[in-house]
């Protein structure tokens, strides 16, 4: 009996286990801040760099369309065509049939501008005994609104005349 006296007194005497302390809950509650502070950080980087990605696309297919539109346009007036479009006010594509470029580009695109700059290149080809090819090198470049340039295509084309 005197072994059941001292197991209660025991048991009795135990502080409870129940619940956090103070300390352990403050613990707790810093390490969830910066976890959860260190999630939102890396969501906000993955937003920006998203957006980053997007004007990169549209700037290509930006300038991938001015110079598919210099190519199908006579040589002698593709000089027409050069100068800068600021943001937001970029040339749409000619429509099917279309021969009046006045549309502009709206949406995403207005965030956008482009500088096309054509310069006469004459090539010359030394392995065909100095054959020289008169043409024009075609430069566009597609910025963005802080002034980063996110697409750049060179292509050269060859007036036709010469040939």
């Amino acid at each position: 009996m005197n072994t059941m006296a001292y197991s209660r007194t025991f048991n009795q005497s135990r502080p409870s286990a129940r619940g956090f302390t103070l300390i352990e809950a403050l613990i707790a509650i810093v390490i969830v801040a910066t976890v959860a502070s260190a999630g939102a950080v890396g969501i906000g980087l993955s937003a920006a760099t998203q957006e980053e990605a997007r004007l990169a696309q549209l700037a290509t297919q930006a300038a991938q369309q001015q110079v598919s539109f210099l190519m199908e346009k006579p040589f002698a007036s593709m000089v027409d065509h050069a100068g800068t479009e600021a943001l937001g006010q970029m040339k749409a594509p000619l429509d099917a049939g279309a021969t009046d470029r006045s549309k502009v580009l709206t949406g995403e695109w207005a965030k956008l501008g482009r500088v096309t700059t054509l310069t006469s290149e004459p090539i010359t080809f030394t392995q065909y005994n100095g054959f020289m090819v008169d043409g024009m090198r075609i430069d566009v470049q597609v910025f963005g609104p802080d002034g980063t340039i996110y697409a750049t295509i060179r292509r050269h084309r060859t007036n036709e005349a010469s040939l």
